[in-house]
């Protein structure tokens, strides 16, 4: 109980983190000013995520920089502040030698956060200023760096990642990898906590960070305790990497796959024991033209192989194509999904989203769903739902493919 106001701290912790979950930052900003009672709490939302980045326009790095100025001016007055900041989002710009100075004595103020995204407008990591480097390479190696998301960089170095060796989460897409450093130095490690691991964007080089080992043979990545996997599939040569995860993931839970039209789906499942642990799968799949390589010609089969080594429990496939639906995949989904070794599925999810159809088409399907996949509806222990669209037909379901 709070002597000053007969009412008990939580109860106010709990009013202040309900106008946070409102966001309403307005109310929190004017009752952080109104009494030293509501201050902690107040600031300790107001200030735990940085956003040092700017709509488009031509000035943003200015922009960006006047942003950190202000905040920069804020900390000098009260330092404590710095201690509220528990996740960063900077987009990395072409700042001049100033603004490059002042940004980098701000974020050497936030030595207690725990998530760092970088995002950049310079695309090119060998463009970005040393000294700009060097703080964002102090702050991902903090011991309390927790979180780590990478987007659209280019020539990125592998090394980085091996002085990252707290980092539990971690997300890169859309960035292209170069190694022209050395992985020798006695102070780099292996990422050795990693528990989830996000490449949904496609990043050219990615497959040198997966299988990438330091001098002493060691991984850079340690896959032993990775619990959730996300990725694209958009060529076959990603292949090799993904399989090496799998190999080196005996805990992985959730997997998530994007794949598109011009990849099989066939061996990729392999090797099957590495599926033991899975209790998840969301396969979601873009399909332009029906040949040999589209990827539901390889589903059933790899479902099929994965069949007597599983413990998947819920499995959703999204399928978003141009053309129709070879005849025997609903026929095929059925059998493999009603083989004794998925006793302990428990909800199935199908969604297809036909881009070029007409209702006509969007009745077949429809029809053929409930008629070749009669087992899986009749089976008690499972829930099974699908769900049919046809773009422009019936667009009120299209959102639930995206």
């Amino acid at each position: 109980m709070n002597p000053e106001t007969f009412m008990p701290q939580e109860l106010i912790d709990k009013f202040i983190d309900d106008l946070w979950f409102e966001r309403d930052t307005k109310a929190l900003k004017t009752l952080s000013q109104t009494s030293r009672l509501f201050l902690h709490r107040c600031r300790r939302h107001l200030f735990a995520h940085i956003n040092l980045s700017s709509a488009t326009s031509p000035s943003r790095s200015q922009r960006i920089a006047r942003k950190a100025k202000k905040l920069e001016d804020i900390l000098f007055r009260v330092p404590d502040i710095a201690n509220y900041v528990q996740s960063l989002f900077f987009l990395v710009s072409n700042f001049h030698n100033a603004e490059v100075h002042t940004i980098s004595q701000l974020l050497l103020r936030f030595s207690m956060i725990s998530k760092l995204t970088l995002d950049t407008l310079v695309c090119n990591w060998t463009l970005v200023a040393p000294e700009l480097q060097s703080v964002i390479s102090r702050l991902a190696y903090s011991s309390r760096m927790k979180t780590f998301s990478l987007h659209g960089i280019d020539n990125f170095p592998i090394s980085f990642f091996a002085s990252c060796t707290n980092i539990t989460d971690l997300t890169i897409q859309w960035c292209t990898f170069e190694d022209y450093a050395s992985l020798g130095n006695a102070e780099t490690g292996s990422i050795s906590r990693l528990q989830t691991l996000d490449l949904c964007g496609t990043s050219d080089g990615v497959d040198k960070l997966i299988c990438g080992r330091r001098q002493d043979g060691s991984p850079i990545l340690d896959f032993s305790h990775l619990q959730e996997l996300r990725i694209s599939i958009r060529e076959q040569e990603v292949l090799p990497a993904l399989q090496e995860i799998f190999k080196r993931a005996p805990k992985l839970i959730s997997l998530r796959f994007k794949v598109y039209g011009e990849c099989s789906l066939n061996g990729v499942c392999q090797p099957a024991s590495s599926f033991e642990s899975i209790k998840s799968l969301l396969l979601r799949l873009h399909i332009d033209d029906m040949n040999f390589e589209d990827p539901l010609f390889g589903l059933c089969h790899e479902l099929r192989q994965m069949e007597r080594s599983n413990s998947l429990e819920e499995i959703v496939i999204k399928i978003i194509t141009t053309s129709k639906l070879q005849h025997d995949f609903l026929t095929g989904l059925n059998d493999v999904l009603t083989l004794p070794g998925y006793t302990k599925l428990r909800c199935l999810r199908l969604e297809i989203l036909l881009l070029a159809g007409t209702a006509e088409d969007f009745d077949k399907l429809n029809d053929a769903t409930q008629a070749q996949c009669s087992q899986l509806f009749n089976r008690p222990s499972l829930k099974f739902s699908y769900r049919v669209a046809v773009e422009g037909v019936d667009d009120h379901n299209i959102f639930l493919m995206m």
